[in-house]
């Protein structure tokens, strides 16, 4: 008859250390990208699905206030406004 012999099922301790830096590392990166994220945008959460009416608005914002992620409640624009305006100017053709 075979004599069978258990093999125990052994863990690999040197590669744990390993993969805990791994692991920590890769936390620090992510929680650093989201802290950096939410300090860049007034302690506000990254947009998500900004599409072109959003971009707009955030491009007027930033004309009005300076900052894209601040609004005005004001109904007239400030009389600054008029002169700053979005559209760029195209060269004279004559």
């Amino acid at each position: 008859m075979i004599n069978r012999v258990s093999a125990k099922w052994t863990f690999p301790a040197e590669a744990l250390s390993a993969l805990v830096a791994i692991g920590l590392v890769t936390a620090a990166t992510s929680f650093g990208i989201k802290a950096m994220q939410t300090y860049e945008n007034d302690d506000k959460p990254h947009r998500w699905g900004v599409d072109k009416w959003d971009r707009r608005m955030m491009e007027r914002d930033g004309r009005l206030t300076g900052n894209v992620n601040v609004q005005m409640a004001e109904a007239k624009a400030p009389l600054q406004f008029s002169r700053n305006s979005a559209w760029e100017l195209e060269p004279r053709l004559f």
